[in-house]
């Protein structure tokens, strides 16, 4: 009996070994199930995710694109019409006019009529977009003051005279100069409008504003404020050093010593990164920005200035704005301040945009979203220049064409980089401080020629993409 109770009860316990092993192996199976299931579903979510990120990616792309096209259509348009004052002032809706999201969403198809909502599905059936609209908003930076043009070239760094003086008339150091002179007087009437600046802006004078976003975007060995620009941004949490570059965004002004939040708001509608030229946009220009090419406009001269500008359509040439100011409002000392038409900080032709295409993907919980931005400027492009078969006795009678001895030919005056660099030469300052085209025309001989004065420059045929940033 002793025996078959040993053996019935070594099986019995190999039976529960047994059980207990097949119930573990389950458990386990069933947790490594669960687990992969869960895996799969990340992974699955993960894919979906990425699906659309890329799908509001190319929604973006779609909204910068069509804001290039809209820019390329303003080009041709104004190009076309440039004899017509009166159209050309309302060409600016191709740009400018806002746009509502495409396609547009099921429910605003849904109000529209039988035939409207037909041609709505089948152009959004066209598109082949399933899910997101794409948008795009277009804004001009060529009427705002550019901060990277506060950036000396090598011929300014030569002079070696960094003094600025922002009250005086005198005739500015180099270009630069005369945008510091802008920043100065925008800087001047925000601290001016305001109750309590200090409180509002910090303690910090006009000048050191404009010196500390000066040191920020020049080299080492051109200091404005501080010799030691990095000494404020060592300080920060975390720390970090004074760029030495241009600006890429506008937020990046931010981080420069003194410019404090309220400050950077209330400067941000002025002031630009992304201007091609760099010389304000006379024709685009609003109250503000005028106020700063000359400080002594009053609200009535302000009103006056846009009110002609209007009637007119736009300012055909510098020279005739600067007419208008001084003959038409009597305001002389203008004369004192913008001696030299070659070395006006303003222009009446130049365009430079912001594009920002945005991609919206929406979901049950959240939405994607991505933009982009490109900055674009519209240029007279690199095409040939004119010529003309005429003597070099007649070819210097025509203000508008110049004598190149080397070959002796008639050619048309170059009236900017672009149409500089399509005849091979340099846009450079003489020592003079005028602009011109220093032109090689033998060995290293070269002609200096300046563009031709009093006329308008021709209307731009090229766009080019300055910068392109996806976020």
């Amino acid at each position: 009996m002793t025996l078959d109770c040993k053996r019935n009860c070594t099986r019995e316990n190999q039976r529960g070994v047994a059980l207990l092993t097949v119930l573990v192996s389950i458990l386990i199976m069933s947790l490594l199930t669960i687990e992969f299931q869960y895996s799969v579903a990340i992974e699955r979510k993960l894919a979906y995710s990425e699906l659309n990120q890329l799908q509001a990616h190319y929604l973006a792309k779609s909204g910068a694109r069509f804001g290039l096209a809209r820019i390329a259509l303003f080009m041709k348009a104004n190009k076309q019409f440039q004899s017509n004052n009166m159209i050309k002032q309302k060409l600016a809706a191709v740009w400018s006019l806002p746009l509502p999201p495409f396609p547009p969403a099921a429910s605003t198809i849904k109000k529209l009529t039988k035939a409207d909502k037909d041609a709505a599905e089948q152009a959004v059936q066209e598109t082949m977009i399933s899910t997101g609209q794409f948008s795009q908003t277009i804004t001009n930076e060529s009427s705002k003051i550019n901060l990277n043009s506060l950036i000396l070239t090598e011929q300014d760094i030569s002079k070696g005279n960094f003094n600025i003086n922002f009250a005086s008339a005198s005739p500015p150091n180099g270009f630069y100069e005369h945008v510091a002179r802008l920043l100065y007087n925008a800087v001047n009437e925000i601290f001016r409008a305001s109750d309590n600046p200090q409180d509002e802006f910090g303690n910090y004078r006009v000048e050191e504003v404009v010196f500390d976003i000066m040191d920020w975007v020049n080299r080492d060995d051109v200091a404005f404020g501080e010799r030691n620009k990095d000494r404020f941004y060592d300080q920060q949490v975390p720390p970090y050093k004074a760029k030495r570059g241009r600006f890429f965004t506008l937020d990046e002004l931010r981080l420069v010593r003194s410019v404090e939040e309220n400050l950077f708001q209330k400067l941000k509608p002025l002031v630009t990164v992304y201007s091609y030229e760099g010389k304000v946009n006379l024709n685009e220009a609003n109250k503000n920005v005028l106020k700063a090419i000359y400080p002594d406009f009053t609200e009535d001269d302000l009103t006056k200035i846009m009110d002609e500008k209007n009637r007119i359509g736009e300012w055909a040439t510098e020279a005739s704005f600067v007419d208008y100011v001084t003959k038409t409002l009597g305001r002389n000392g203008f004369l004192d301040r913008y001696k030299d038409p070659n070395d006006y900080p303003f222009t009446v032709q130049t365009y430079s945009f912001l594009i920002e295409g945005t991609g919206t993907v929406p979901k049950s919980k959240t939405t994607i979203q991505k933009k982009i931005r490109v900055a674009v400027a519209l240029t007279t492009g690199k095409g040939t220049a004119a010529t003309k078969n005429v003597s070099q006795a007649d070819c210097g009678r025509d203000n508008n064409f110049f004598w190149k001895t080397n070959p002796g030919i008639c050619l048309e005056r170059p009236t900017d980089e672009d149409s500089c660099t399509s005849l091979t030469g340099v846009w450079k300052q003489d020592p003079n401080g005028v602009f011109g085209c220093d032109i090689l025309i033998a060995g290293t001989q070269t002609q200096f020629i300046t563009p031709p004065q009093g006329t308008a420059k021709k209307e731009p045929n090229a766009l080019k993409v300055l910068y392109w940033m996806e976020t």
